[in-house]
Order: C-alpha cells, then sequence, then structure tokens
C-alpha cells in the first residue's frame, strides 16, 4: 500500500514538474508584434505569410494586425501591442510622416522597433531623436540598375534606343529607380530619353498618357515603366497603337512576370521580394534579442526578370 502511494505521489509530482517546465517555456517564447498597412495588396499578403512562417521558424508567436491603410489606426494597433507585452514590433508604415508617433510610442515604452518596406519619414525620426533598431527594404535604385543594363545588353553596348518612361514623379521609390535606370544606360551615347509621363500608378491613366506619348513621340523605340499598373497600361496602349516596334521594360508584380514569359512586349523587369524581406527581418530580430549588434539599413536588392527565369518565376511572384 505505502509503495502505491509513493508511487502516485512521485507521479503527480512529475506532472506537476511537467506543468511547471511547459509554463516557463511558454513564458519564454517570444512575442514578435507585425504591423502591416493592409492585405488587399498581395504584397502584403505574401509578407504576412512569411512573417508568420519565419517567425514559427525562429521560435516567436507572431501576432498580426492589420491597419486598412488608416494611419490612426495603426498608431491605436502599435499601442495595443505594447499594452500586450510585445517583445519586438516589425513596422510597415502606411504613409512614412503619421508613422513617426508609432516609433515614438515604442520608444517611450522601450519596445524595440524594426522598420520594413515604407519606412517612416527619417526628419520625424530625427527631429524627436528616436530610435529604429533596424530598417529592411527594397533597393530600388538598384532594380532600376538591373533593368537597364538589360536593355543593354539586349540591344548590343553601342546600340539604339529611344526611351520613354511612363513614372510617377511623387513617388520617392519610384524617382529612385527610374535614376538607376538611367545610370545604368548612361555610358551609351546612343540611347536618348526623350519623354516622362504621369501613370499615377493606374493602368487606365497610364494606358492614356503612354498612347498620348507614342502619338507625340513616334521614333520611341522602348518604354520603360516604373510600376506595374503603369506597365499594364503601356502593353495596352502599345498593342492599340499597333506599335510591334516598342519594347516595355517594367518593374513588375505577377501579371508582369507572366508577360515577360511571353516576351513579346515586355522584355524583362524587376520584382520585389516581401517574403524575402520579411524574412530577413525575423532572423535579425531574433539576432537583435540574443544580443546581436545589427546594421541600421538593409537594402535587399529585387530579383532581375527575363525570359531565362521568367517561367520558374512566375508562381513565386506575389
Amino acid at each position: 500500500m505505502k509503495k502505491l502511494v509513493k508511487n502516485s505521489v512521485l507521479a503527480a509530482l512529475g506532472m506537476s514538474l511537467a506543468m511547471s517546465a511547459a509554463v516557463v517555456q511558454a513564458q519564454d517564447k517570444k512575442v514578435l508584434g507585425v504591423a502591416l498597412p493592409n492585405l488587399t495588396n498581395p504584397y502584403y499578403v505574401a509578407m504576412k505569410k512569411s512573417f508568420e512562417e519565419n517567425g514559427a521558424k525562429q521560435g516567436f508567436e507572431v501576432r498580426v494586425l492589420i491597419a486598412d491603410n488608416d494611419d490612426a489606426k495603426q498608431l491605436s494597433q502599435v499601442q495595443t501591442m505594447i499594452q500586450q507585452g510585445v517583445n519586438a514590433v516589425a513596422l510597415n508604415c502606411v504613409s512614412s510622416g503619421p508613422c513617426v508617433a508609432s516609433v515614438s510610442e515604442l520608444n517611450q515604452a522601450k519596445v524595440p522597433v524594426f522598420t520594413i518596406n515604407l519606412l517612416p519619414d527619417p526628419a520625424g525620426l530625427k527631429a524627436e531623436n528616436l530610435k529604429v533598431e533596424q530598417a529592411v527594404q527594397t533597393d530600388q535604385k538598384a532594380g532600376g540598375v538591373y533593368i537597364g543594363k538589360q536593355l543593354l545588353n539586349d540591344i548590343g553596348a553601342d546600340g539604339k534606343a529611344v526611351i520613354g518612361i511612363v513614372g510617377e514623379p511623387t513617388s520617392v521609390a519610384a524617382n529612385a529607380r527610374d535614376d538607376g535606370f538611367k545610370e545604368a544606360l548612361a555610358s551609351n551615347p546612343n540611347v536618348k530619353f526623350v519623354a516622362l509621363v504621369n501613370g499615377k500608378v493606374e493602368e487606365t491613366t497610364s494606358l492614356k498618357v503612354t498612347t498620348e506619348m507614342l502619338q507625340g513621340n513616334p521614333d520611341i523605340t522602348v518604354v520603360y515603366s516604373d510600376t506595374e499598373p503603369s506597365a499594364l497600361g503601356a502593353i495596352a496602349a502599345i498593342q492599340q497603337l499597333g506599335r510591334d516596334d516598342v519594347k516595355l521594360y517594367a518593374f513588375v508584380d505577377k501579371l508582369g512576370v507572366k508577360h515577360i514569359e511571353d516576351n513579346s512586349i515586355l522584355k524583362a523587369g524587376a520584382i520585389q521580394e516581401p517574403a524575402k524581406l520579411a524574412q530577413i527581418q525575423v532572423e535579425n530580430i531574433k539576432k537583435f534579442l540574443n544580443g546581436d549588434k545589427l546594421e541600421p539599413i538593409i537594402d535587399s536588392p529585387p530579383l532581375l526578370i527575363n525570359k531565362d527565369n521568367a517561367a520558374e518565376t512566375v508562381d513565386k511572384a506575389y
């Protein structure tokens, strides 16, 4: 009888220790808060999935909140994360200026903040002496350089090209893409830029302004677009005008990659990799929480897409 009692006590003690260990393990699990602008854009759907998958691999409990493109809502969500006691926050700003307030809240609460993709206004951060542990973003200029080099390769080192740009002049990212594209082509004196129109990152607007640009500049042989909506509008314009002599190079997403695979009008482009950005950020947040020192900014280059890799990339594109 005494033996049975002793065994029961030992069993109970073992179960209690196991439960205690499980509680400690649960308490030790770091919580990563992720603030994203929306899930209407496939870009952020891919980013959310990557945060969740890579967060799990790194041992995080990941909590994702979606702001529905509302700056005030994002600030409120960041405050909620602070109240929940998250260990770190990955912040993709809805817009740069108002996002400074979210960083301020996190700094005051001593919650390390890591920004991704669309970053808070640098001047605003500096003015309030705020700290971001690390920013991860796409190297937009590098993408333009890649596309420009591909065009040079396609036409030859001394080949001729008359180029019109369908851009978004008010966007810092789009302008960086354009600068990289021009820089890559500067070595060829036979390449000329003759027009810049504002596609407003809208397919219908880009169709209209590309049509007008080609009609006003019939010598154009290459159209460059710095966003996919502008590229899709440009494709429609080129087709409707019957300008088989005009080729397109552009920043693209999934639909653009499909057009590059077809390789009739759209010859090459660059694609951002939101899943890769999230993976880099999660891995570095883990390193930071383990005491490692991080570089303040990581510029991750986009992926060049051409006829050689379009088929294998189309299913991976967002």
